[in-house]
C-alpha cells in the first residue's frame, strides 16, 4: 500500500485552507479488520485529495457505503455506494461501488468519483496556444520525461486517476492506453497517478486488447510539454540526425524550418530562435521532443588546438641551430 502511494503525486491544498471541513464517509457491512483497513487508507489519502475524508458513525454522511443486505434505513447521505465482494454480482456501469477487500487505488477512485458527483471538482484550465514559461514539474509528463530520457529495460504501468491506465513499453517501442487518444494530453498533465515498473512480458500487457501505438508519438508529446534539463544539456549546438515523422506527429510549420536548418548546420537555442521566429520556450520544448525521440545529437564546440612554438635554446630548436652553424663555417 505504501509503495503505491509513494509514487502518487499529491494535490495542492484546498484554496480555502484548513477551515474547510472534511467530507464524511459512513460504511456498513465491513468487519472490524476491514474497518481498520479503511481508516488506515483514509489516513494515507488525507494529503492526496483536495478534500479530506473521514470515517464516521451514526446516520449522517456525505457518502454512505454498504454491502448487499446491510443497508440501514434512516441514513441521511448525499451519495450512496455499494461495497462489492468477490462472489457478488457486478453493479451497473453508472453505479458508485468499490470492491472488497479494500485497496488503496480503489478507495482513491471511489472518493474522487464521489467528489466529482458532489460538484466539488476543481475546474480545469483550458490550455493556451503558447505554453507558459512557468511550469509545474509534478505532472505525469515530467515524471515520464525523467524516467525515459535514457535506456529503460522495464515497462511502465501508469494508473491515471480519472482517465485509466497507460502502458509504456520501451522494449517494444510502443505504448497502450485504455482511454481515448484524444484525452492523452490531458492525461499527461495529470498530477494524480500511480507509476509502477512491470516486466515487458507482464500479463497486464499480454491480456490487453488495446491497440499499440509507436512510442515515438508519446515521447514527442511529452517533449513538447516539458523543458530540457538545463544542467544536463546546457546550451550546446545540436544537429539533426533524422527528420521527425511529421505525417504522424503534431507540429508547428516552423518545426519544419528548424529541421531544415539543423540538417545542414549545427545550432544552439538562440540561433534556432533567430532562424525560425519561435520563442525560446517553443524551441526548448521542440528540442526536448527531438531528444526524447533520438532525432538530434549534440555537437561539441570545435576549438582549434594552439600551435606550439619552438622555444629558443630547447632541445630540437637549439640542436638544429648548432648543426647549421657548423655546416656553414
Amino acid at each position: 500500500m505504501s509503495a503505491d502511494i509513494a509514487r502518487t503525486s499529491p494535490l495542492p491544498p484546498s484554496p480555502l485552507g484548513d477551515a474547510v471541513p472534511p467530507l464524511r464517509l459512513l460504511a456498513d457491512g465491513l468487519d472490524a479488520g476491514e474497518q481498520s483497513s479503511l481508516q488506515a487508507i483514509l489516513d494515507v489519502l488525507a494529503r492526496k485529495l483536495s478534500r479530506q475524508w473521514v470515517a464516521v458513525e451514526g446516520s449522517d454522511a456525505d457518502l454512505y457505503l454498504h454491502t448487499r443486505g446491510s443497508r440501514r434505513n434512516g441514513i441521511r447521505s448525499s451519495l450512496t455506494a455499494l461495497l462489492v465482494r468477490d462472489d457478488d454480482a457486478q453493479p451497473t456501469a453508472d453505479a458508485l461501488w468499490m470492491p472488497v477487500p479494500l485497496r488503496v487505488m480503489a478507495v482513491l477512485d471511489l472518493l474522487q468519483g464521489a467528489h466529482d458527483r458532489l460538484g466539488l471538482a476543481t475546474e480545469e484550465v483550458a490550455p493556451t496556444s503558447e505554453p507558459s514559461a512557468a511550469h509545474d514539474d509534478k505532472g505525469l509528463a515530467f515524471s515520464l520525461a525523467r524516467i525515459l530520457v535514457g535506456a529503460v529495460e522495464h515497462s511502465l504501468s501508469v494508473r491515471i486517476l480519472g482517465f485509466g491506465t497507460l502502458y509504456v513499453c520501451p522494449a517494444r517501442a510502443s505504448y497502450l492506453a485504455d482511454f481515448e487518444a484524444s484525452r492523452m494530453q490531458q492525461a499527461l498533465e495529470a498530477k494524480r497517478f500511480v507509476l509502477t515498473a512491470i516486466s515487458p512480458g507482464s500479463i497486464e500487457l499480454s491480456e490487453t486488447d488495446k491497440q499499440a501505438h509507436p512510442l515515438e508519438e508519446l515521447m514527442w508529446a511529452i517533449g513538447l510539454m516539458t523543458p530540457r534539463e538545463r544542467a544536463r544539456h546546457g546550451n550546446h549546438r545540436v544537429r539533426l540526425r533524422q527528420w521527425p515523422d511529421f505525417a504522424n506527429l503534431p507540429h508547428d510549420p516552423r518545426h519544419l524550418q528548424a529541421c531544415a536548418a539543423l540538417s545542414t548546420t549545427p545550432m544552439d537555442l538562440p540561433e534556432i530562435v533567430a532562424t525560425t521566429g519561435l520563442s525560446e520556450l517553443q524551441v526548448d520544448r521542440f528540442l526536448h521532443a527531438c531528444e526524447l525521440c533520438g532525432l538530434v545529437e549534440s555537437v561539441p564546440d570545435a576549438t582549434p588546438a594552439p600551435v606550439r612554438q619552438p622555444v629558443a635554446g630547447t632541445s630540437f630548436g637549439g640542436l638544429f641551430d648548432r648543426l647549421w652553424r657548423r655546416l656553414i663555417k
